[in-house]
């Protein structure tokens, strides 16, 4: 048995209204994990919580897809934390939907805080799903969680303002892995290093432009590596302004918009019937998807002699709520009230 194990978190299972798109991109990841893991002789995986996506039911569609992904795991003994996407209450993992897979004979299920004597190392490690208290955790050598952390990255544009503070977390042992920030991230605390694992591939334009993929650790003396998934789907903006400059426009649609998510922001005057040809043109390099959205208020924004930006015909708050409402995410009221709050402060 390898000493190596690989660690995932955050898939989210029925993501996007149990889409059959976004189940079919967790099947395709899937198999190249699979993949990359027999290539490297690896047989263990922690994953680090959020399997399914809506915490308050799962359809089952979704259901009888989340039994034949993990049954092409049956070669793998998986460790799996729940996370608060898969708990019932908000604050701990007491009712959750993991709970259905403890009958797989090489999955198990920790819903409670667990300290185990790791493997063949002899490793401490503790095992931590969402609602654990940090003051229950013992000191270890290794901490796998579902964590929510003050003053780290919880996406591309908010940074957490609330939870547990992430220096008690780092006495508890030098290396910690987290689930449920979807940004990928890593911090030293003194001889003690905390890394946010993230999601595996992209889900919506949040996560555009990050790299996701999956960590390696080896037990025996806790080094570990990424590595990168250049295989699903990417979420790429595309300006209409840098697009009709393009010097090679053919080889830049072949680059970024085949097989993407592609989201044309219309940032300049265009007629409709050239607007019908720009998107029937996209469409031909088969993208995944072609969302259109429109730069706000560009149109409104003047220029003064000096070429200084006149904001005086913009609603700056109308505006922010124009531009959240555009954005492929789920809790917008909550973005659009903390960005206006801000703007009022800084006002």
């Amino acid at each position: 048995m390898s000493d190596k194990v690989a660690i995932f978190s955050d898939i989210h299972l029925g993501v996007h209204q149990n889409s059959d798109f976004w189940l079919g991109v967790a099947n395709q990841w899937a198999d190249w994990y699979i993949t990359e893991l027999k290539n490297r002789d690896i047989n263990r995986i922690i994953f680090c919580g959020d399997f399914f996506h809506y915490r308050d039911e799962i359809s089952v569609k979704t259901l009888n897809f989340a039994k034949d992904f993990l049954d092409k795991f049956e070669d793998f003994d998986i460790v799996m934390i729940t996370g608060n996407h898969d708990a019932w209450y908000k604050d701990t993992s007491e009712i959750n939907s993991l709970s259905i897979l403890k009958g797989y004979k090489n999955i198990r299920v920790y819903d409670n805080l667990t300290i185990l004597d790791w493997y063949d190392n002899k490793r401490k490690a503790a095992f931590c799903p969402w609602g654990t208290k940090l003051i229950d955790i013992p000191k270890c050598d290794l901490v796998f969680g579902h964590f929510e952390l003050e003053n780290f990255k919880m996406n591309s544009f908010k940074i957490c303002d609330h939870g547990d503070n992430p220096e008690d977390l780092a006495e508890k042992a030098p290396l910690v892995f987290s689930g449920h920030f979807h940004l990928r991230a890593k911090r030293n605390f003194g001889n003690s290093e905390i890394i946010y694992v993230g999601n595996p591939y992209e889900m919506d334009f949040g996560d555009s432009m990050q790299s996701k993929g999956f960590y390696i650790l080896d037990t025996n003396d806790l080094s570990y590596e990424f590595i990168d998934n250049i295989l699903t789907p990417k979420h790429i903006k595309v300006y209409l302004s840098k697009l009709i400059t393009e010097k090679d426009p053919v080889s830049y649609f072949n680059n970024v918009i085949a097989g993407n998510i592609i989201k044309l922001i219309i940032d300049k005057n265009i007629n409709s019937e050239h607007m019908d040809l720009l998107v029937t043109k996209l469409a031909s390099y088969k993208p995944a998807d072609i969302r259109i959205d429109y730069d706000v208020n560009y149109n409104k924004v003047k220029f003064s002699e000096e070429g200084e930006f006149d904001l005086s015909g913009v609603d700056i708050i109308e505006a922010i709520t124009e531009f959240v409402n555009l954005l492929d995410i789920d809790n917008k009221s909550e973005v659009v009230k903390y960005t206006t709050d801000l703007y009022n402060r800084i006002a």
